[in-house]
């Protein structure tokens, strides 16, 4: 595999797999499967109610913790607002569940630690300083967020948490993140995309078939390597185990720059994952 993408000395591998919706020894096996076939990403969150899986594939798999680069998410649905000056009683219940993350994972820490939505009656800064804490604990190596728009990755910087790790979003060909991406481009955020190849929608896009007969390549894969072109983390989701070396192999060619603003081109604000929590008139998501 490509090297990964380093910030403040840590290295995310640039392809990595997916969890959502991955369940019971399907989740094991894949998980297993890809640690096998050479991935060194694990993307999860507690949400997904599959850490026991995850760990289990990773135990299964025989490869070195130290080797593994795995991610979980902070549920933020487990937030209740502050009152007074401090956290909410509430709030340390997040690191209790940071903790039950720790353990069906089988592991003392993590890799990265995000917030998984963005949560506006919460303060943002309280949120942040708790995953701090964590860090400083040495139980995770970074703190990122996920789903944050502009505004929100500002506010960030605002507030002095000018270190933030990455920003997990959705992206692929058919959603455009220019604005976001030239935010976190300023304030030096990896991005992570995740439903990346648009749940299978890129297979059936004739540009995208033509570019995948022009490389060789199948049109998940040109996809991927688009990402991997602007420097972007993929985190594509499979239990088909075709299709979980097929995202893996994108590290062979390169597209050319013509062919890189076609792809641009597709762009039709097709978004698959609405905001769990937020009306989207009062959060804009570029």
């Amino acid at each position: 595999m490509s090297e990964g993408f380093t910030k403040s000395g840590l290295s995310i591998p640039p392809i990595g797999l997916g969890t959502w919706d991955l369940q019971g020894p399907t989740c094991s096996r894949i998980v297993r499967e890809a640690l096998e076939l050479g991935y060194r990403h694990i993307d999860g969150a507690s949400m997904y109610e599959n850490e026991t899986e995850v760990g289990q594939g990773v135990i299964d798999s025989g490869v070195d913790r130290e080797e593994i680069f795995i991610t979980t998410k902070i549920n933020t649905t487990s937030w209740t607002p502050s009152k007074g000056n401090g956290p909410s009683l509430q709030n340390k219940d997040i690191v209790r569940h940071f903790e039950q993350s720790l353990k069906d994972l089988q592991t003392d820490y993590v890799d990265l630690l995000l917030i998984h939505w963005p949560k506006f009656e919460t303060n943002l800064a309280d949120m942040l300083d708790i995953l701090y804490k964590i860090k400083d604990a040495k139980k995770t190596k970074e703190v990122g967020v996920a789903n944050f728009n502009s505004h929100l990755v500002n506010e960030c910087i605002n507030l002095g948490f000018n270190d933030i790790y990455c920003n997990q979003i959705e992206y692929h060909p058919f959603l455009s993140q220019a604005k976001l991406m030239e935010v976190m481009q300023d304030f030096d955020l990896i991005p992570v995309a995740y439903c990346p190849i648009c749940r299978g929608d890129v297979a059936r896009h004739d540009v995208l078939i033509s570019l995948s007969n022009k490389y060789s390549k199948t049109p998940a894969q040109i996809a991927l390597r688009w990402l991997y072109q602007q420097r972007a983390v993929s985190i594509p989701k499979t239990a088909n185990s075709d299709r979980l070396k097929e995202n893996f192999d994108i590290f062979d060619f390169e597209i050319e720059y013509k062919d890189m603003l076609k792809i641009y081109s597709l762009e039709r604000n097709q978004r698959l994952v609405p905001n769990l929590e937020i009306n989207e008139s009062k959060y804009p998501f570029d």
